[in-house]
């Protein structure tokens, strides 16, 4: 049983010339006829904003579909995403399609701030409108840095978050820092949530930061798929992004198991700088269960996203 890596199967400065650079944070959507993927495109100032194409179930290197615009607008002025927005999860509960979605503000002390929001659908995932103008998840008295990039479940009718939060800004060679941790929530409603105080996965050490995890429920068992990093020289260097992994047997407690995906380290050009940002999803094709994870490669998905699949 393993992942067998597949290859870049979307490069926007190729397939899509309207985005100026980046195709970050893929997020997996099963629609009734393909895979919709949700990304983070940059225009030309930098400003990510959400858009996505439609990839095909028995064969996700098979574009069907390249959206030519933004989902929404950015926040008006002053809200938490008036300078950016990145997909993060996709849930469906009843008729409604969820969107967790990551916004950004810059600053002038640290170089910027994240915070949690949220869109729904009522259409199936076609369009998409704002759940509420703030987040849904933010800083709190115990969390003074930042709450963001989370994963959701809906387990036995409780919302279950994993979701990135800040531990501090560290000052490294003049440049100011985010170091990170994975945490867990728990709601009724998924917009009210509960946040324990227990980190998941400990950092092996004080400067190790952790991004984007997925988290999916095999049985009694959860799995959870994530990247990390180190603080220094990471943007490309010998700190950058790797894939990372753990399990669970009650969604609280993780053992870390990252040399279940350090095979998948041996790199194309694509991704030989980092890997980074999986997504994990379970879809019905025409050959039956598959189990694909997409994610992104060098420069933080400058160079677009690959998909691996799941081999028993």
């Amino acid at each position: 049983m393993t992942w067998l890596k597949r290859g870049l199967i979307f490069d926007p400065g190729v397939q899509a010339p309207w985005v100026h650079s980046h195709a970050q944070v893929p997020t997996a959507f099963e629609m009734p006829h393909c895979i919709r993927v949700f990304y983070a495109g940059r225009n030309q100032k930098g400003t990510s904003f959400i858009t996505y194409v439609d990839v095909n179930k028995d064969d996700p290197a098979c574009i069907e579909y390249v959206h030519n615009a933004p989902i929404l607008p950015l926040g008006k002025t002053g809200t938490f995403d008036d300078e950016g927005m990145m997909p993060s999860e996709v849930v469906v509960d009843k008729e409604t399609v969820y969107m967790y979605y990551s916004g950004w503000n810059r600053r002038l002390t640290s170089p910027y701030h994240n915070a949690t929001g949220l869109l729904v659908s009522q259409d199936g995932g076609n369009s998409f409108e704002r759940a509420f103008e703030g987040p849904v998840l933010d800083r709190i008295p115990t969390e003074p840095y930042l709450a963001v990039t989370p994963t959701v479940l809906i387990d036995d009718g409780v919302w279950k978050m994993w979701y990135v939060s800040g531990l501090s800004w560290q000052e490294i060679e003049g440049k100011f820092e985010p170091v990170y941790v994975i945490k867990h929530a728990y709601s009724s409603d998924g917009v009210s949530w509960v946040r324990p105080p227990e980190v998941c996965i400990p950092p092996k050490h004080e400067l190790e930061a952790f991004s984007r995890p997925c988290v999916i429920k095999d049985g009694a068992l959860y799995k959870m798929w994530f990247c990390f990093r180190e603080s220094v020289d990471y943007r490309g260097g010998r700190g950058s992004y790797r894939l990372g992994y753990a399990e669970s047997e009650d969604g609280f407690s993780w053992v870390r198991k990252d040399h279940l995906v350090d095979w998948m380290r041996e790199a194309e050009a694509w991704e030989c700088e980092m890997q980074c940002y999986p997504h994990v999803i379970d879809v019905e094709s025409g050959r039956g269960k598959k189990r694909y994870m997409f994610y992104n490669g060098n420069g933080f998905g400058r160079s677009g996203f690959g998909y691996a699949e799941w081999q028993e």
